[in-house]
């Protein structure tokens, strides 16, 4: 990996640095895998950079092919989370307003004003 070798050509050079950004990106997404949103964005640049570090040619570098199984387990990862949480909140709560109910009342017990009575700021000073 000599970047100052006159006999590479700038091709190759871009590719070899879009193979290790997709390697970079797929581990930060295999990283952040327990949040929902990170992982998927991490891991679909990992797949765009894997894919764009073949410079044309039909053969991928190591890191771009590492890159693009971190990329592809770290979306897998996140949307098996995503659908979990929804189940989740699903069986639970029954539902999106069972669990806004059940936050609400969770912050009036921990002494947080309801979203329904009216708040004044002046005379929480």
């Amino acid at each position: 990996m000599d970047y100052y070798n006159s006999d590479t050509s700038y091709i190759e050079k871009r590719s070899i640095g879009m193979a290790i950004a997709a390697m970079v990106m797929g581990i930060a997404g295999l990283a952040m895998s327990c949040c929902i949103y990170p992982a998927i964005i991490f891991g679909s640049l990992a797949i765009i950079f894997a894919l764009l570090s073949r410079g044309g040619e039909m053969t991928m570098n190591t890191y771009a092919k590492a890159g693009l199984i971190l990329g592809i387990i770290s979306i897998v990862f996140g949307i098996a989370l995503f659908i979990y949480s929804l189940y989740t909140i699903f069986v639970q709560f029954g539902g999106i307003e069972g669990y806004m109910e059940y936050l609400e009342e969770l912050l009036e017990q921990m002494g947080y004003p309801s979203s329904y009575d009216p708040y004044d700021f002046y005379d929480a000073l």
